[in-house]
């Protein structure tokens, strides 16, 4: 299950592949200008088989609204709802609850054509609305789990509407005593054509808890532009190989509006 593997719409700077472009608002390296929106509405369905573990289903509904506060300075806010969350937990939880939330911040930098973007957010669930009450037997915590996320990212402007970039994540509850981190890094190429933007590299997981589990996967986006300010596509990603899964994989479309 991959609920925030797939980072909504972040950013860096405003891309223009040429006057007779439209502005590219649908890359990781994009953030609204001063005063704008940037809506990004995603529904996903992912399916995972860690090893020794029963095979886990998720569909999930997520929407994140960004809003420049400067050119280079945006404050977000999301809400995901996993409607149909298959666990290991026989459905004890109650559907209408299952929402996580998600608040921060993101600031961009450009020096030529370097791309650079930084990002501190929140995330945070209660467990019980998640998966019951009890699970085997065991009482669920009511407390809500928190914790904190760190991204950030580098890229080159090369012209043509082609950026190859990078990204690192740092995710780790702030709540616990055994602190858990999940680092994450991706590897890839940003492409806009005339009427389509395409996203695409390499992501290597790794979580520092019981055997250090490391996965490795193929990552993929593509978008097309219905307006200069309405754009619709689908992503995923697909687990190539690691320590901890058997298989892997997440497919998803999304909206996204500039307003």
């Amino acid at each position: 299950m991959n609920i925030k593997n797939m980072l909504l719409t972040t950013a860096a700077a405003t891309l223009m592949v040429s006057a007779a472009h439209a502005r590219d608002f649908t890359g990781s390296l994009f953030l609204p200008g001063q005063g704008e929106f940037l809506s990004d509405t995603q529904i996903e369905w992912s399916r995972t088989k860690a090893r020794h573990v029963k095979q886990i289903k998720n569909f999930a509904l997520s929407e994140e609204l960004t809003y420049g506060l400067t050119d280079n300075f945006s404050v977000y806010g999301g809400i995901m709802n996993a409607f149909n969350f298959d666990r290991l937990t026989s459905r004890q939880y109650n559907n209408e609850h299952n929402f996580a939330y998600e608040v921060g911040a993101k600031y961009n930098y450009s020096y030529d054509n370097i791309l650079t973007q930084v990002g501190l957010g929140y995330f945070t669930f209660q467990p019980s609305s998640w998966f019951g009450h009890h699970i085997g037997g065991v009482k669920m915590d009511n407390d809500w789990y928190k914790e904190l996320q760190f991204e950030a990212q580098v890229g080159y402007d090369m012209g043509n509407g082609l950026v190859p970039y990078t990204m690192f994540t740092l995710d780790s509850p702030i709540d616990q005593a055994d602190r858990v981190i999940d680092y994450s890094v991706f590897a890839g190429v940003h492409k806009t054509l005339d009427k389509w933007a395409l996203d695409g590299g390499v992501r290597y997981d790794f979580v520092t808890h019981g055997d250090n589990a490391n996965q490795w996967y193929l990552q993929g986006e593509a978008d097309y532009f219905l307006t200069d300010s309405v754009a619709v596509g689908v992503h995923g990603d697909y687990f190539l190989g690691g320590s901890d899964y058997q298989h892997d994989m997440t497919l998803g479309a999304q909206l996204k509006v500039l307003f």
